[in-house]
């Protein structure tokens, strides 16, 4: 099989597989009970809360969906600026949630000036649904500053996305104003998917009390989350094996310099592909300033033939890159540089672009 280096999910390296190995254990024991309560600590520490942190047998979609239905009471801020930010307000929708759409051009970033401008006009929002990395365009918008905007208003709560930008930037989840932040496992945390993660304030988990129990249904209900976490474990059966392997990978993180390093490795990723993007006169689709530090989409300005571009590099070098999202296939490529990956396994990539591509 090729080597992933695309947005996601993103290479899972041999000793993090082995990790799911481990003897089946009972999810209600206290064997169980002991590594739930080990690895909240330890997803605490990096995610820098000391909020609730919900473990999900779910992809992340399925935490925005939980999100949206346990903490919006009337309307749902979306900022839109690609298709999985545009998607979550048909997310919103489809839940009987109104959402109010802010929509960008595809590539441009967010800007907390026209979120702000957005909650004074509508008094009726009270939570904003935001993706920090929009992984379709390669847009890391500015979450630090659109957490100072959301806190301007006490009744509005945010709900970020950080399915491709946690474990490969900065992220202060307590410092910035976060209400609920949430990813999954097979991005920056480089394992396999299938499990999803979220922090919760305390006003997410009253908000959730008081919603009509109709909206919440069963399996993404907060309050039936909590009830669990207390005894610290999950309302329904956790995927053991992929807690066997964030357990180990946690371990790997600290062992390796710890979440700050994580977040240096993804930098250096990205500096690379940017100085090689500007060598070839390859222009990035996401606006200059806030390139995503886990996936760069770029421009195909050179003309070249993406589909067998990557048929090459998967028969030449047993490595995959990505295709533009849908309406952006053969328009951009992207690049996933998140995880495990090394600089010196980007280098290598781009030296072999070059090769096939000069």
């Amino acid at each position: 099989m090729p080597k992933l280096f695309i947005p996601g999910p993103t290479e899972v390296f041999p000793a993090q597989l082995q990790a799911q190995t481990r003897s089946m254990i009972g999810h209600r024991g206290k064997e169980y009970a002991a590594l739930h309560a080990s690895i909240e600590e330890r997803l605490k520490k990096i995610m820098f809360t000391k909020n609730r942190v919900f473990i999900s047998t779910s992809s992340a979609t399925g935490v925005i969906e939980a999100a949206l239905k346990n903490s919006v009471k009337k309307k749902v801020l979306v900022p839109g600026n690609g298709a999985f930010s545009n998607k979550w307000a048909e997310v919103a929708e489809m839940c009987g949630i109104e959402a109010v759409r802010l929509n960008y051009e595809f590539g441009k970033a967010v800007k907390p000036e026209d979120v702000e401008n957005a909650l004074k006009n509508d008094s009726e929002i009270d939570a904003v649904m935001f993706t920090h990395s929009e992984t379709s365009t390669g847009v890391l918008s500015p979450l630090k500053e659109i957490g100072a905007v959301v806190k301007k208003f006490p009744n509005v709560v945010l709900l970020v996305d950080a399915v491709s930008s946690f474990a490969a930037t900065e992220i202060r989840v307590d410092e910035w104003g976060i209400d609920l932040l949430l990813f999954g496992m097979q991005k920056a945390l480089a394992l396999p998917s299938g499990l999803a993660f979220c922090s919760v304030t305390p006003e997410i988990l009253e908000r959730a009390k008081n919603q009509p129990q109709g909206r919440k249904g069963y399996y993404f209900n907060f309050t039936e989350w909590e009830k669990a976490a207390e005894k610290n474990n999950t309302i329904i059966t956790p995927a053991v094996s992929l807690m066997f392997a964030l357990d180990f990978q946690l371990d790997e993180i600290e062992k390796n310099g710890g979440i700050e390093k994580r977040w240096a490795d993804h930098a250096e990723m990205q500096k690379i592909t940017m100085d090689w993007a500007a060598r070839r006169g390859i222009k990035y689709f996401s606006e200059e300033g806030f390139h995503s530090p886990g996936v760069s989409v770029l421009e195909n300005s050179l003309g070249w033939n993406i589909s067998e571009l990557n048929q090459k590099l998967q028969a030449n070098h047993n490595v995959e890159i990505a295709n533009g999202y849908k309406d952006l296939k053969e328009k951009t490529f992207r690049i996933g540089h998140m995880g495990d990956h090394t600089a010196a396994g980007v280098r290598e990539l781009l030296a072999w672009i070059d090769g096939l591509t000069a």
